[in-house]
């Protein structure tokens, strides 16, 4: 907003200096190419930054789409369920975890009750008033008592932790699987929620082994920081290393990077002292504050970064 109105308030300098002073902005047109000459004292009141554009080597990745879940399994138990955001999913999970909670109860009342008829059987055997097939009748029903808890423990896990209780956070990611043996498996992933350009460290986590046949894709899984304000349900873009080298590729910081309302990508060059051009780029993806380019000015060119968007506002507002 302070931008919009210090390019309002420089277009109104502008029209006021046309009208009778001296413009403390020319514009020329050479062809399709702009060129802004600024005064110093108007360079100096804009506060412009210059950066040089750097090439740099960085880790070759690719970019997928994820959604963050809450994973329910216990430590070193991969097989658990996985929540997304939907209410539809908890109450399903809720349901299921009710009943086989419901099930172990079951079998304890069982156990109980077949251990007191297994005292009450050898007492009446001590006793000479029963006999050896009943403690026998009575140790085998404790037995499938005994298996029916340990079956409904084992449906319990399966299930995983009660909901609510999970802190941890993962990403899922679907991957196509012809793709899958160009990436590294063990390498961290770059996390960023859409539209974010301040990335999230993930770890490989050992998540459950789904897949998607009509897609063909295999779902891989990263471990967000504790501290991560991502929610389950939540998209993300998720950039993992490639097993190649590396590559290098031009980079600069990303508030230099103007858009038009065509989705246009561009900067401004300096290409003399006070001069500025309008060069166009094609940014391929974002690296923390840096943008890594597919196409642009050649390293070491002089950009703008800080008051480039005033600049964006002079060239277009001027003489309006």
């Amino acid at each position: 907003m302070k931008r919009l109105l210090f390019c309002t308030l420089l277009a109104v300098r502008l029209n006021a200096a046309d009208a009778g002073g001296s413009a403390p902005a020319t514009l020329t047109k050479e062809g399709d190419l702009v060129i802004l000459t600024l005064k110093p004292e108007a360079e100096k009141a804009l506060r412009l930054k210059v950066v040089a554009v750097e090439k740099r080597t960085i880790p070759a990745v690719r970019l997928f789409s994820g959604e963050v879940v809450t994973p329910l399994a216990a430590e070193g138990k991969p097989v658990a369920p996985l929540l997304g955001g939907t209410l539809d999913e908890v109450l399903r999970l809720a349901d299921l975890q009710a009943a086989a909670d419901g099930r172990i109860l079951q079998a304890q009342v069982q156990m109980d009750a077949a251990k007191i008829a297994v005292e009450r059987a050898q007492k009446m055997l001590s006793a000479e008033a029963g006999s050896v097939r009943g403690v026998d009748e009575a140790k085998a029903t404790l037995q499938l008592a005994e298996a029916a808890m340990t079956t409904a423990k084992a449906q319990r896990n399966l299930l995983g932790g009660t909901l609510g209780q999970s802190p941890r956070r993962w990403a899922r990611v679907a991957i196509y699987s012809g793709e899958s043996a160009l990436l590294d498996t063990n390498a961290d992933a770059s996390i960023r929620t859409l539209g974010s350009a301040k990335p999230q460290s993930a770890k490989p986590a050992a998540g459950p082994p789904t897949a998607n046949a009509l897609t063909n894709t295999i779902d891989w899984y990263y471990e967000l920081p504790a501290d991560t304000q991502l929610r389950a349900g939540e998209r993300v873009a998720v950039e993992i290393p490639t097993l190649e080298s590396k590559l290098e590729a031009l980079v600069i910081p990303t508030n230099a990077v103007l858009h038009d309302i065509h989705g246009g990508q561009w900067v401004y060059a300096q290409t003399a002292d006070h001069t500025y051009s309008r060069k166009r780029i094609q940014v391929a993806r974002l690296a923390g504050s840096d943008a890594v380019l597919s196409s642009g000015p050649h390293a070491g060119t002089k950009i703008v970064t800080d008051g480039s968007a005033e600049l964006f506002g002079t060239e277009f507002m001027t003489g309006k």
